[in-house]
């Protein structure tokens, strides 16, 4: 799909580039190796009403599923979005409080893997709401981050006040561990389900996989639009499919929705794409092949190329698709750790995020708000519209998720001959 080119969205390549990768373990935000800060290294201090320092993700969701059994009702990947609010099990903290809390805090520190294009819009918008909060940004993806945090919060150095990163399987064991504070947003009710991850864990939004195709060889009018259709089609194609390989986190947790919803189907599909496909260790990999012509059609590619190809001229050559059957949606979630200094600070930023303002302003760096009524042609219910909303695999953290990982990432392997 293509939408139009909008002026007021000006973004050097190299860093639009830089927003689209995703090597093993790493996030949807970076194409190019990430470059991480040492825990010895000073933080780059970003006010919230400056231009942000350049933030490239490094990890994305670890989630697993079932390796080839009907799924239960209640795993990730549950394709209807529920209609109810997300449960609330205490009363909503004060955002006026809050502020008068944050004023007598020091700088919000985060750490997290937004990149730059997606900082920018945010610490704008958020400057303006509170222009006496000072907010610095490190970037680092989900494994790493919660790593640094629990090596600082034992030593008793200063630390995160704010983590923003996919990785599940991190944000559960950081639970498991007593060192999310369950705070509850005044935002809650007005927010689906899917917003609570878990108690204190709040998505930011819900990050798709897409199909990409090379305009040139796959006319627009000719592409599939599941993934079924491009499996059928893949003996005819001029080229391989190239996709992101089962290891990296992203792709793992795609695959695990798309499985834990189709099941065999699922499988089946995989199994016949298997034989035609490359994989890659990033989006930002696939992004050179597939502008060569190379791979002529990609699957399972981060949602994050959406923005590029709208805005860049990569995108004359470069097509996306939201795949009816296979468009995996990943929380990207918030939350405040135990061990932060500017909790309030660090909860006002969680608000914000979460309400209208904040949800659409999101959608300016490429990523999918989820709030209803949020205007927004990347969001949720603009997915939906094209899909269905039967057909939105949204894959919710799940706590027994991590014991089929080794199962899945095994018969995916022998499916694409690695």
């Amino acid at each position: 799909m293509k939408l139009a080119r909008r002026g007021a969205v000006t973004i050097v390549t190299a860093l639009a580039l830089a927003a689209c990768g995703g090597e093993s373990d790493s996030s949807d935000d970076a194409a190019t190796e990430p470059t991480t800060e040492p825990a010895t290294t000073e933080p780059t201090t970003e006010s919230a009403t400056t231009e942000p320092t350049t933030e490239s993700a490094t990890t994305e969701p670890t989630t697993s599923g079932p390796s080839g059994t009907p799924a239960p009702t209640d795993v990730p990947g549950d394709t209807a979005a529920p209609e109810e609010p997300a449960p609330t099990t205490a009363p909503a903290e004060s955002v006026d409080e809050l502020a008068a809390q944050a004023a007598e805090e020091n700088t919000l520190v985060v750490y997290g893997n937004p990149s730059d294009q997606i900082w920018e819009p945010i610490l704008a918008g958020f400057g303006e709401a509170y222009p006496f909060i000072e907010v610095e940004t490190f970037d680092l993806g989900g494994v790493e981050a919660f790593q640094r945090y629990l090596t600082e919060s034992a030593s008793g150095v200063a630390t995160a006040d704010l983590l923003i990163t996919s990785e599940a399987a991190g944000w559960l064991d950081l639970v498991d561990r007593g060192e999310v504070v369950d705070y509850v947003d005044a935002n809650v009710n007005e927010l689906p389900s899917h917003a609570v991850q878990a108690p204190g864990v709040y998505a930011m939004s819900l990050d798709p996989l897409v199909a990409m195709y090379n305009q040139f060889v796959v006319a627009p009018e000719d592409q599939p639009t599941t993934l079924a259709e491009l499996a059928a089609l893949a003996p005819d194609l001029p080229g391989d499919i190239g996709t992101v390989e089962i290891e990296n986190s992203q792709a793992y947790t795609g695959n695990y929705g798309y499985i834990a919803a189709r099941t065999d189907e699922a499988w089946a599909t995989l199994e016949a794409l298997g034989p035609h496909t490359r994989a890659e260790s990033g989006t930002g990999a696939l992004l050179g092949k597939a502008t060569s012509g190379e791979y002529p059609a990609s699957f399972f590619v981060s949602g994050a190329v959406r923005l590029l190809l709208d805005t860049q001229e990569q995108g004359d050559v470069l097509d996306y698709q939201y795949l009816t059957d296979a468009t995996p949606l990943a929380p990207r979630a918030m939350g405040v750790p135990a061990g932060a200094d500017s909790p309030a600070s660090a909860k006002l930023l969680i608000n914000w995020l979460l309400s209208e303002e904040g949800q659409a302003t999101i959608c300016l760096g490429g990523l999918t708000p989820y709030r209803s009524g949020v205007e927004c042609e990347y969001g949720y219910d603009a997915i939906a519209a094209i899909v269905g909303e039967d057909n939105m695999i949204v894959v919710d953290y799940d706590p027994a998720a991590e014991a089929e990982r080794d199962a899945i990432q095994s018969r995916w392997n022998e499916a694409f001959g690695r």
